[in-house]
């Protein structure tokens, strides 16, 4: 039985080997046309289909690949313009910063973070040729950032308000307490040292007291976002979100003690 469906399928395979070989030698469409026409009409559409394609969409060929580079030197001419104008907007707000501060010595770029999540450190491009020196203050027009670290020749590393090892004596603008600002080694901070039976609503501003002997007095460092009056022993578990989003600064200002 198996022989035999072998014997047939051979035979089967060399009919239509045979008829496909007659068809391609005949001049016209004739009786077996319709074994290979659909393969033709395929064949026939992509074809035509190419030719239509390079006839009218005027992206095919050399024209096309010329439009389309010039599309993308407009995209990059566009992009720097908007980066330039986002950079005039920082540095007049920085020059307005300086205007207003008695206290200023310089504006200077980030170049640089710490790449591990042990330190919040970020550098810039100034150092003790313009005057920097340790423990002096950096800080933008939304608010403190953090504190000259090290000072170099022509760089100085900041270590910011978030970093678990600094500490900023701060006051609640409302209700005029005073407590120590610590960084979480995140994007927030902790506010230490107020207790229990006092009432603090969350987005109450937090100002810097001047206590330290660092930061200067008044300035908005954050908002309370979250207030736990349960989570410590004698004092409040209270998170403040930093007033200026550390993770966006590219310039500052260097204010003196």
């Amino acid at each position: 039985m198996l022989k035999k469906k072998i014997i047939f399928f051979v035979v089967l395979v060399l009919l239509v080997f045979g008829l496909l070989t007659y068809q391609s030698t005949r001049d016209e469409r004739g009786t077996f046309d319709f074994l290979i026409y659909p393969l033709k009409a395929l064949e026939l559409g992509i074809s035509s289909s190419i030719d239509f394609l390079s006839g009218h969409i005027p992206f095919w060929g050399k024209s096309g690949l010329d439009t389309v580079q010039r599309l993308a030197e407009c995209e990059e001419e566009r992009n720097r313009y908007k980066e330039a104008a986002l950079e005039n907007e920082r540095l007049l707000s920085l020059l307005q910063l300086k205007s207003e501060r008695p206290d200023y010595v310089a504006a200077a770029r980030v170049f640089a973070r710490d790449p591990t999540n042990w330190f919040q450190i970020m550098w810039i491009g100034k150092g003790l040729d313009n005057g920097l020196a340790k423990n002096m203050v950096a800080v933008t027009p939304f608010g403190p950032v953090g504190k000259v670290h090290r000072v170099l020749k022509e760089r100085a590393g900041i270590v910011l308000i978030t970093d678990v090892n600094s500490s900023v004596a701060v006051r609640l603008q409302t209700s005029r307490l005073e407590g120590i600002l610590e960084g979480r080694g995140d994007n927030r901070c902790y506010l230490k040292y107020i207790a229990k039976d006092v009432e603090v609503a969350e987005g109450e501003d937090v100002i810097t007291s001047g206590l330290d002997g660092i930061y200067p007095e008044g300035l908005l460092i954050g908002r309370v976002s979250e207030v736990d009056r349960e989570g410590g022993d004698l004092f409040q578990l209270i998170v403040v979100a930093p007033s200026q989003d550390l993770n966006k600064v590219e310039d500052v200002v260097i204010l003196r003690k």
